[in-house]
Parts: structure tokens; sequence; C-alpha cells
């Protein structure tokens, strides 16, 4: 069973992208069945997401890699992010893209020391601060959101996967 052990965090590696698309399929289908009708949950795949993942880590640059958590050598978690894709945003504005943890390691922090990667490597690039894009009828991720440290800012925007629309909540906090 996955961690029980002790967790550890590194820079994802192309060899990742299956790991990476089966953790991002699994988190989404676990944390979205409840919430969203079947339609919206099929609409992604692990092998799309594998291949997306696969060309995504050969463009990166080495120090804009996702981050993975590691049980082992099984991936658990990972989370991405860089520069807001929001038109409504300075350039000084960093986003959490992806951010999404195997089911079976809930509420262990893995998804807390992912966002605290993020975070720093944003820092670094000189972001001021962080925005988290959270489905609005995930009430766990949006009080997630809040207990790093983020707050709704006001804007929504609704996401079309699978014919399915879905609104969702932006959050922000400071990075300075």
């Amino acid at each position: 069973m996955p961690c029980e052990g002790p967790v550890h965090y590194r820079r994802a590696t192309i060899e990742d992208a299956a790991g990476i698309a089966q953790v991002h399929i699994d988190g989404w289908q676990r944390a979205y069945e409840e919430l969203v009708p079947e339609a919206y949950l099929r609409c992604r795949s692990t092998l799309q997401r594998e291949e997306f993942w696969r060309s995504e880590l050969a463009l990166e640059a080495a120090d804009r890699k996702p981050w993975v958590a590691l049980d082992g050598e099984q991936i658990i978690g990972f989370a991405d992010g860089g520069i807001a894709r929001d038109d409504d945003l300075d350039s000084g504005t960093g986003e959490v893209y992806t951010l999404f943890v195997t089911p079976e390691c809930w509420e262990k922090g893995i998804r807390s020391r992912l966002v605290d990667h993020v975070a720093r490597d944003l820092r670094d690039h000189d972001f001021q601060q962080v925005v988290f894009w959270v489905l609005e009828a995930d009430q766990v991720m949006r009080d997630f959101a809040v207990y790093t440290g983020f707050r709704e800012d006001g804007h929504t925007r609704e996401e079309d996967c699978g014919g399915v629309i879905v609104t969702e909540l932006r959050y922000a906090k400071s990075l300075v």
C-alpha cells in the first residue's frame, strides 16, 4: 500500500509520464466522482494524459518540470506551475496548473508539500502572487486552498470536458 513509508520529492523526468498520467486520472476520477456527471469523468484517459505529459516533460526546462512525490519508486502525487494563463493578471502572477495525489495517499500532507515546492519555484522566478483554479463543487479542495493560504478572488470560469460544463473558482495568495 502506498504512503506507508517516507515520501520524497523530486523533479519529474520523461520516464515519469506514465506514473504522472495514472495519478492524474485516478485522482481526477475519485475526487470528482460524486461531483460531476459521468461524461465529465470519462473525458480524459490515462493514455491521453501520458501522451500529454511525455510531450510536456520533453519541452520543459529542468528548473520548470513538475514536482513528483514518490513512495519508494512509485509516483503518488505531482504538481506543476508557471506563469498565470489568465489575461486579467499581470506578469508577476504565477499559477498552480495541476495538483493530484493518488487517492490512497490523501490527507497525508503530500498536496501541501507539493504546493510548497511549486510556490517556492514561482518565488525563485520573481512571481509575487500565485493563483489556483478549483472546481466549485469540490469543497475538499476549496478547503485545502484556504488551508494553504489561498483566498477566493471573485473570478470564475467554465471548463468543458466531454460536453459537460463545470464552474471553477480562482483562488490567489501572495508569495512575498
